[in-house]
């Protein structure tokens, strides 16, 4: 992506002539072209966002979805600095049937994993950026959390390892496994992504290029 314009893309069984048109005319002739513009990071199901009959009438369909013989699409979009950077859409023809919600579900993860390793690049390397001001101190009095695993909860943000937790914290790793464990159980999430995903965003813009 480069603003509106989708460009580099890699399709497989598509042919040149229709990546081309897709290309082209994403931007002008899909009914969908608000995700893009949208600057929101998300999974998405085209049945749930469009009838057939509004999706059959585009120009995308006609020239890219009836000659590849795709009736059916899930994607998502990559955002970066609130605009969206990249775009991941697997099709499917009619007689195979719709994108499952569990699938959906698989394609959420992954989005959210995406976009948080590309918003954890910036010049300072520090997630919290991202979270609204004052969130560590309001999630460590909310769900009661230890000095230790407020502790826990601030490396994790900052994308430090096991490791090198273990070492700034002066403990094994076993140890921190079992804190995270703990802080896992009190946030009521299964991972470190849940968990990074469950903090308050904060809703300000950010100048990343002053980071």
């Amino acid at each position: 992506m480069d603003g509106e314009e989708v460009k580099d893309s890699v399709c497989d069984h598509v042919g040149e002539k229709e990546l081309a048109f897709y290309e082209d005319h994403y931007s002008d002739g899909n009914p969908l072209q608000w995700l893009l513009l949208s600057g929101y990071g998300r999974a998405w199901l085209q049945s749930e966002l469009l009838t057939d009959e509004a999706m059959e009438k585009s120009k995308l369909y006609e020239e890219f979805y009836r000659p590849q013989q795709f009736h059916y699409a899930m994607g998502m979009n990559i955002v970066f600095r609130e605009e969206t950077v990249g775009l991941i859409t697997f099709y499917r023809r009619r007689e195979s049937g719709d994108f499952t919600k569990r699938e959906l579900f698989v394609m959420d993860q992954l989005q959210k994993h995406l976009s948080y390793r590309l918003n954890y690049e910036t010049k300072k390397g520090d997630t919290r950026y991202f979270f609204a001001k004052g969130y560590h101190e309001r999630i460590s009095r909310e769900f009661g959390l230890t000095e230790r695993e407020s502790e826990l909860l601030n490396y994790a943000v900052k994308g430090y390892s096991n490791e090198k937790i273990a070492e700034r914290m002066h403990i094994s790793v076993n140890t921190v496994k079992k804190h995270f464990h703990s802080l896992y159980e009190k946030m009521h999430v299964r991972n470190r992504v849940q968990l990074l995903q469950s903090l308050p965003l904060s809703t300000d813009k950010i100048n990343f290029d002053e980071l």
